[in-house]
């Protein structure tokens, strides 16, 4: 599991990153920084406790990539493929995706907490026992997944699919749903309480 290092940035709460003794707000050269991480991930396949707490990953195929125990709160992922990709025990608190490709992935005891989604396909993926609760989400695809035991208690979601999916346990509770499709899923067998569900 990555390290909860301290920013040595006097008044700073932040972790620091990965081979750096600041979090990414503080480092000196942080672009540069970013870049030459997102070329090291780009060119190996499996990686385990990094943290990388808001860093900007744009444009990058990471497909069939594993990650696992890291941490990628706060992370902005934009134009990514991550197409068969493997997370287990990763964080992405707080971390925006937009129109990304995250077909087939498998996403195990992983947290969204906070998160902030729009444009991202999930299609075909096993989403289980994940914490998207308080997330953001708009057109978005979960369709022909397993999402069993995940939770997005109080989610704000427009425009989200959740076609032909395992919703077993599945915890919508106090979130709102707007023009969201569960056409061939299980959802008598997932949690509403106190969703409101909108056509």
């Amino acid at each position: 599991m990555f390290s909860n290092r301290p920013c040595r940035h006097p008044d700073c709460r932040r972790h620091a990153v990965e081979r750096a003794d600041t979090c990414f707000s503080h480092l000196e050269a942080p672009t540069e920084f970013a870049r030459q991480w997102a070329d090291e991930l780009s060119a190996e396949g499996a990686f385990s406790s990094l943290s990388l707490g808001r860093f900007p990953f744009s444009g990058r195929d990471w497909s069939g990539k594993v990650f696992d125990g890291c941490s990628f709160m706060g992370s902005d992922w934009t134009g990514m493929k991550l197409d068969g990709a493997r997370f287990h025990h990763c964080f992405f608190d707080f971390s925006q995706w937009k129109d990304c490709s995250a077909k087939g992935v498998t996403l195990l005891f992983c947290s969204f907490s906070g998160g902030r989604l729009q444009e991202v396909n999930f299609a075909g993926s096993d989403l289980l026992h994940v914490n998207f609760n308080a997330l953001e989400a708009r057109e978005v695809v979960f369709s022909e997944s397993d999402l069993y035991f995940s939770r997005f208690i109080g989610s704000q979601q427009e425009s989200v699919k959740y076609v032909d999916c395992n919703l077993k346990k599945t915890h919508f509770s106090a979130s709102r749903l707007e023009r969201v499709e569960f056409k061939y899923s299980n959802d008598e067998e997932a949690e509403f309480d106190g969703a409101v569900r909108i056509p």
